[in-house]
């Protein structure tokens, strides 16, 4: 018996969607385990994305971590200015926008991200063994792809 259009679509749906169930128990798992070991630094996985955003963009404006890390404005709003009362962060003003203030980490906001991005690095390289270097490239291009179709939809 051969596979009509009914049924190819069928099993390209099934395969999607396990393939899209497999990544989400790895994201879930990475989550818990993420937020496991980050618990010791006193973080949570939102303060654990900010960090590391200031980390790899210095300066970016609150709006731009806000967009970054899938957040609401009000909850970043919040959350930095604890961490500015905390001596983690500091704002200096937006040379291109008023308005807006520019990010930066103070060097103990640094060093706690330091610290957060081993915790990260180690977490990393435990899920990444299961995978080949090639595994890897081809799971970043497609995740990519996936990316700006899910991202053209919102347009």
């Amino acid at each position: 018996m051969s596979k009509g259009p009914a049924n190819s679509l069928t099993d390209t749906h099934t395969d999607a969607t396990e393939a899209w169930l497999s990544v989400v128990r790895v994201y879930n798992e990475c989550s818990a385990t993420l937020s496991q070991h980050l618990s010791p630094l006193g973080l949570s996985l939102l303060e654990h994305e900010v960090l590391m955003n200031l980390l790899r963009f210095d300066g970016m404006t609150q709006r731009q971590l806000s967009q970054r890390c899938y957040s609401a404005k009000s909850g970043i709003s919040m959350l930095i200015s604890r961490f500015e009362r905390d001596d983690l962060v500091k704002r200096s003003p937006s040379p291109k926008d008023k308005r807006a203030s520019c990010l930066s980490l103070t060097p103990k906001g640094y060093a706690l991200a330091q610290d957060a991005l081993a915790v990260q690095t180690k977490v990393v390289a435990q899920m990444a063994r299961a995978f080949s270097k090639s595994d890897l490239a081809i799971i970043k291009t497609g995740m990519n792809a996936a990316s700006g179709f899910l991202e053209d939809m919102r347009l």
